[in-house]
């Protein structure tokens, strides 16, 4: 278990160890959800549909609907996050 404090401002550190055990980097977007009473953060993916084309290349039109079909982000959500985070 970790701890950490929470800012002035609401923020959080996410410790190295854990940062770096779930690929979390520097200025990445994730995910707070609420579960069963309990703050979750979890990493998410985020690509602007400009860059899709060039990225589905790489892969198959089953692997990209199974993307799809997990997504659970709400449209407005995903245009909040790209205008945040787009820069």
């Amino acid at each position: 278990m970790n701890t950490v404090i929470v800012g002035e401002r609401g923020q959080i550190t996410i410790p190295k160890a854990l940062r770096k055990k779930y690929g979390i980097r520097q200025r990445q977007i994730v995910i707070l959800e609420e579960r069963d009473g309990e703050l979750v953060i979890k990493p998410a993916a985020a690509v602007p549909l400009r860059n899709l084309k060039k990225i589905a290349r790489k892969f198959d039109g089953e692997y990209i609907k199974k993307l799809i079909d997990e997504d659970t982000i709400k449209e407005s959500e995903k245009e909040e996050i790209l205008n945040k985070w787009d820069k």
